[in-house]
């Protein structure tokens, strides 16, 4: 059976370096984000690397969408064994400015759309093998107010994968989460993207805890 990642939230930072790592591994890579150019570079970047990829376009605020991403992938690609969700509204705004009703909103795609996700694929994921990793954030450790929605949904994910690998415990699927402590550059010798992708992989072949603090 094909081994699938399937990574909600794609882009340059984060999720590159996490498919770069688990394609040289001999995973098939599926994409999930709302803007089909950027994900037409990016499996473009990861075939030149021979890293077989393709992708699913959604808005990961919007639960149908998520579904119907993830019925995509399962179709044309293969069902998904290993999922990322690295999807959150990377806003700077001080917590004073926020309402009720935005902190709502960005806490679903932050937070709450991890639930529709995870929903979806593990029916398919198979005993020991199968695996969610989630992003974190030092955000959820030592929140500040200029970011404070996103700390909101940093502290919600780390609880979450908490609750969820015991949840799910039972079925013998894992959940973990890596907790980014610094900003993702290319050019850091730490918080780059390639190095985070090796946080992932050790993350999620270890399974010795369910979070990371990088």
């Amino acid at each position: 059976m094909k081994k699938v990642v399937t990574i909600i939230g794609a882009g340059k930072g984060v999720s590159l370096g996490v498919a770069r790592k688990f394609g040289k591994e001999g995973y098939t890579i599926a994409l999930i984000s709302r803007t089909e150019d950027k994900l037409k570079k990016l499996v473009q970047e990861l075939k030149y690397d021979g890293i077989d990829a393709g992708y699913a376009v959604a808005d990961a605020s919007l639960p149908e969408e998520i579904e119907a991403a993830l019925k995509k992938i399962k179709e044309l690609i293969g069902a998904t064994q290993v999922l990322v969700y690295n999807a959150a509204r990377l806003k700077a705004g001080n917590i004073l400015n926020e309402t009720s009703e935005s902190l709502t909103e960005d806490f679903k795609l932050n937070v709450a759309n991890v639930i529709t996700a995870v929903k979806y694929v593990i029916p398919d994921m198979e005993p020991g093998s199968g695996s969610i990793l989630l992003t974190g954030g030092g955000l959820s450790i030592h929140p500040i107010p200029q970011y404070g929605s996103l700390a909101v949904g940093k502290a919600g994910i780390r609880n979450l994968a908490v609750s969820l690998n015991h949840a799910l415990l039972a079925k013998r699927i894992y959940v973990g989460t890596v907790t980014i402590s610094g900003i993702v550059r290319a050019d850091d010798d730490k918080y780059n993207p390639d190095k985070i992708g090796e946080e992932y992989w050790k993350l999620f072949t270890e399974k010795k805890d369910i979070e990371v603090i990088y």
